[in-house]
């Protein structure tokens, strides 16, 4: 015997919400290597940091110092954005539990949605700091650099979309709750 429409529905949502999760995980694991790698290990790579073309600097010649700021820049930076993929795993968590439809999840997407606008706000900023920390510690001059990208820009419009999909949903969640009650 198969399982009802709704019940085969939802177990494709939790198998989706598990396989999304190992995403996710993937992604955070690869952010913080990168950024540990970038500035304790191979400094030299920071020199591909948007912030950092074009300006005359020997990055490989930081200090551990300058690497540790350098790191810390980096975290600023992309602080944002794993709080957005925080609440993108509790969200995978709800769907794995088959809890898709519930007032958490507009909680969850709101938030998605503030860290990514919040995310196109701070990477310049992060940007302007590496450029700065990596000027002082190494050539001892102030370099302050804002990289603005059309990437940034489409970050906080996904963002106010998500915070809009939330306010939907809240909506939604609020209707079929009331409706509820009347059945």
């Amino acid at each position: 015997m198969s399982d009802p429409p709704d019940e085969a529905i939802a177990a494709d949502l939790a198998r989706l919400g598990r396989r999304v999760r190992y995403l996710i995980l993937f992604y955070v694991a690869v952010v913080a290597c990168a950024a540990i790698a970038s500035t304790l290990i191979w400094p030299q790579l920071l020199a591909s940091q948007p912030a950092l073309a074009g300006l005359p600097l020997v990055p490989s010649r930081l200090g551990f110092a300058g690497r540790l700021a350098a790191l810390a820049a980096l975290v600023i930076d992309a602080a944002p954005i794993i709080w957005a993929a925080y609440h993108a795993l509790r969200l995978c968590q709800l769907m794995a539990r088959r809890r898709l439809f519930t007032a958490q999840v507009p909680r969850h997407l709101q938030r998605m949605g503030l860290a990514l606008v919040l995310t196109a706000a701070v990477q310049p900023v992060g940007g302007a700091l590496l450029a700065m920390t990596v000027g002082y510690f190494v050539a001892g001059t102030h370099h302050i650099v804002v990289a603005l990208s059309t990437d940034h820009i489409g970050v906080a419009v996904i963002g106010a979309v998500l915070i809009a999909v939330a306010a939907a949903a809240r909506e939604a969640i609020r209707i079929a709750d009331e409706n509820a009650r009347f059945i």
